[in-house]
């Protein structure tokens, strides 16, 4: 069998969700959003992979990531077809089996007026 391992750096897209499991597996996703570049003006799209992560990292994952922290994850590239809400066929990328290599920083937030 062979697949194909990838490495993205993007944004958290939503609050990660936890699963556990019988057999005390655990299973943690959560979207990652990659900004691309815009060409000639062109709006571009997000690239958008769905991340699961299994065992004691799934946990890690849950406390430390929220919805916009930058992260980067590597693991195996697979797609998933679905039909979508209109009833058409559709694919969404995932990383599965994943690794998070930076757990990034959350964006900050506006600093508070300063007080005369």
């Amino acid at each position: 069998m062979t697949w194909a391992t990838v490495t993205v750096c993007g944004y958290v897209a939503a609050k990660p969700t936890i699963r556990h499991f019988e057999r005390g597996t655990v299973l943690c996703s959560f979207p990652v959003y990659v900004n691309r570049r815009k060409t000639e003006g062109d709006e571009v799209p997000p690239l958008k992979f769905q991340v699961e992560i299994w065992g004691n990292q799934a946990e890690t994952a849950m406390n430390l990531l929220d919805k916009g922290a930058r992260t980067t994850v590597t693991g195996r590239l697979d797609e998933d077809h679905y039909t979508d809400k209109e009833g058409q066929p559709a694919t969404a990328l995932k990383i599965r089996f994943a690794e998070v290599l930076d757990y990034g920083v959350k964006p900050a937030e506006e600093p508070a007026p300063a007080s005369a």
